[in-house]
């Protein structure tokens, strides 16, 4: 792998098991045979993906990214070879495919950070040491093992209730629910598949009144498919003339298919797993569809990346003065133009918003001296109200 430098700590050795199944393996793979898997998962990526992480610390009484290297990488690259929109991506799609997703952070020999390193092993083990300390172990298709304690390794997890450290069903991600859905629907299509080649295939049976040899059926059968292709080519017809030698007999061919709303239940079945509509799997939704869907999905992954990647990247001391990582949604809301438009006159009212920041929202470039904060004088401070009504000085 060529990622794994972190200095090895002296309780690494003597492993002791934990009292669980404490086994991962992305089976989940195979989810992706369903195109309407894949296509919900793109879905849930895609939105995902456009949150913003930033690395924030107090200052006085506010709230203010730090210059740190933890918030260049998250802003502008997490790693080599991914921006931080493909980083997301990747992260949220591992995570609904296994129902876990593991990052590793890439630090120097020095302890700096370098990367975030979205992993894909092939099984992964949870162990302890004598003193307590939780220790992963990654299995890769290289063949390559790693063992790394589980606080300097960023966890994501879905359907986390049945086992102690992974989620998934009993540590295994086989996603057992969905794929019984997922089955029969294949077995859906591959039935409509067959019915059509099937209703494609024999049209008829061509009825020979002699006793012929097989040599002069198959001289007749010629002579019968050469008609009808030079009908069918040249008049645009598949009607051809038979003598009294032969009867051409059709075969009706009636294949049963699955009605519509059967087919429609099973992705209903499908998406809910997932935790998206059906609007939004068609990216045809309207403005409360895709709220009920951010607050009901997307949301909770925010606040579990924010609480997940705070928890391994910043020490105490760091998160005891404030600082955290947040994963904002400022580029995912969605809300009609005249909804827009009200918030904008509302929140600039409040001076809880510049002008550039609500240009940005109507997704307008911003201008010079835009990040002015205006604010209504129909606003005053509490303490202050008496002497704006009724003139009263201010006692001291």
């Amino acid at each position: 792998m060529g990622l794994f430098r972190r200095k090895k700590k002296e309780s690494v050795t003597g492993i002791l098991p934990l009292n669980i199944e404490a086994v991962f393996s992305s089976f989940g793979i195979n989810i992706l045979n369903s195109d309407t898997v894949r296509i919900a998962i793109d879905r849930i990526a895609n939105h995902a993906c456009k949150l913003k992480p930033r690395h924030i610390k107090k200052e006085k009484d506010a709230l203010v990214e730090s210059e740190s290297d933890i918030n260049f990488l998250l802003k502008n690259a997490p790693n080599h070879i991914m921006n931080p929109t493909t980083f997301l991506y990747r992260v949220v799609s591992l995570l609904f495919i296994n129902n876990n997703c593991f990052i590793y952070p890439l630090t120097s020999i020095e302890g700096n950070l370098e990367g975030l390193f979205p992993l894909r092993p092939r099984t992964v083990e949870a162990s302890k040491d004598e003193t307590g300390q939780l220790f992963l172990k990654f299995f890769f298709d290289s063949g390559e093992e790693y063992t790394l304690p589980y606080e300097n390794v960023i966890h994501l997890r879905r359907f986390y209730c049945e086992n102690d450290v992974f989620g998934g069903n009993g540590a295994l991600s086989d996603h057992a629910t969905l794929i019984k859905t997922v089955s029969i629907n294949d077995s859906i299509l591959a039935g409509i598949d067959n019915a059509i080649k099937s209703s494609l295939q024999i049209k008829g049976l061509l009825k020979m009144n002699a006793m012929l040899s097989q040599e002069d059926k198959d001289k007749q059968k010629a002579i019968f498919d050469t008609a009808l292709r030079t009908s069918i080519k040249d008049n645009n017809s598949a009607i051809i003339p038979v003598d009294l030698k032969a009867d051409y007999v059709p075969l009706n061919s009636d294949p049963k298919l699955v009605d519509a709303a059967t087919l429609e239940f099973l992705n209903e079945k499908v998406l809910s797993y997932f935790g998206i509509s059906k609007p939004i799997y068609l990216n045809k939704y309207t403005e409360e569809e895709f709220n009920a869907f951010y607050e009901g999905t997307i949301e909770q992954l925010s606040i579990q990346l924010s609480e997940e990647f705070s928890r391994v990247l910043l020490t105490k001391e760091e998160q005891k003065k404030g600082e955290q990582i947040i994963f904002y949604s400022e580029r995912l809301q969605y809300a009609s133009w005249n909804t827009k438009v009200n918030a904008i006159e509302k929140l600039m009212g409040l001076g809880l918003m510049s002008l550039n920041e609500a240009r940005s929202l109507l997704g307008l470039e911003p201008v010079e001296g835009g990040n002015k904060r205006l604010q209504s004088l129909n606003f005053v401070d509490q303490t202050k109200a008496n002497l704006y009504q009724v003139g009263e000085e201010q006692e001291n």
